[in-house]
């Protein structure tokens, strides 16, 4: 009877989806970036923004790259989503977009009433730890986001 069961037990597990219970929807997201001018130099000076569950965009200037960040809730289109990407640094007023060079872009899509779930070790949230490099210089910026 024993074998029975196990071999049951055995049936269920191969036979199921293999999907994770859904995490509680986060009530805030908080994206930190870490930026050096040298990568043979530490981290300078290191900023975060936290988005709450309304539609955001924020942005972080350093010396040779801009971190932003857009945090959409999908109530306009039903599409939850976090958006990363960093761009040059232009001194100028006003930019005109074909002086705006996107260095780095990153999408996550979210679920509209779950996650994400923070899941990589060393305090990297949901995102992971990224890198992004001016192509001019020889400056890093780090940067990762992770549930509050």
């Amino acid at each position: 009877m024993r074998k029975i069961l196990l071999l049951f037990g055995l049936l269920l597990a191969a036979c199921s989806s293999g999907e994770m219970a859904a995490s509680p929807k986060a009530d805030t997201i908080t994206c930190t970036a870490a930026y050096r001018a040298d990568v043979t130099q530490p981290i300078e000076r290191e900023e975060s923004i936290t988005f709450s569950d309304s539609d955001d965009e924020q942005s972080v200037a350093f010396t040779d790259m801009v971190f932003h960040a857009a945090y959409s809730t999908g109530k306009a289109d039903n599409e939850r989503a976090l958006r990363l990407w960093v761009t040059n640094r232009m001194e100028t007023p006003v930019l005109s977009e074909a002086e705006v060079a996107v260095y780095h872009s990153q999408l996550y899509q979210l679920p509209n009433d779950s996650g994400p779930q923070n899941q990589f070790v060393g305090g990297h949230g949901f995102t992971g730890l990224n890198y992004s490099y001016a192509p001019d210089s020889s400056a890093e910026l780090q940067f990762w986001c992770e549930v509050g």
